[in-house]
């Protein structure tokens, strides 16, 4: 392919560059091949090399499957606002919060009580479950020991 001819003299220099990068790129390969295939028997070159392709063919595969899933991961939003977001989430490594967190649940938690009135006194209804009277059976040496023991405490306090 001929470069126009109003090109500066640096490009054509840079070409001829590259040319001869590139042949002796062949050069070498072509070297490293040959000896390659010198240490394997004739009988084995075919599959060697069929082998060899096979594998750069499944490589370069798998390298245009990855980019492409990664190009669909990126450009899944329908708007370019969404393609936009999407890509930058995906490469800054931002994680959605519904993934992180679990969601609130779905059960009524009654607010707090702060404050409430008190009661003047006990009913009978409020000390059944907490009192026992130990002479509702008619136990007489109880309500002496009890009395006693009333007495005691009444007479300590000053």
């Amino acid at each position: 392919m001929p470069f126009s001819p109003h090109l500066p003299a640096q490009v054509y220099d840079v070409a001829a560059r590259v040319k001869t990068v590139l042949g002796e790129l062949r050069d070498r390969l072509w070297l490293v091949v040959d000896r390659l295939l010198e240490k394997v028997p004739p009988e084995k070159r075919r599959l060697v090399v069929t082998g060899s392709l096979g594998f750069c063919a499944v490589l370069v595969l798998v390298l245009a499957g990855t980019s492409l899933s990664k190009a669909a991961l990126t450009g899944g939003g329908d708007t370019e606002r969404e393609k936009a977001a999407a890509g930058t989430a995906v490469r800054q490594g931002v994680i959605p919060p519904d993934d992180l967190f679990l969601p609130n649940e779905p059960d009524f938690v009654p607010g707090i009580l702060l404050e409430r009135e008190q009661r003047a006194g006990w009913t009978a209804d409020d000390a059944a479950p907490l009192w026992q009277d130990p002479l509702r059976n008619g136990e007489e040496p109880w309500r002496d020991r009890i009395e006693r023991t009333v007495d005691e405490i009444m007479e300590s306090v000053p």
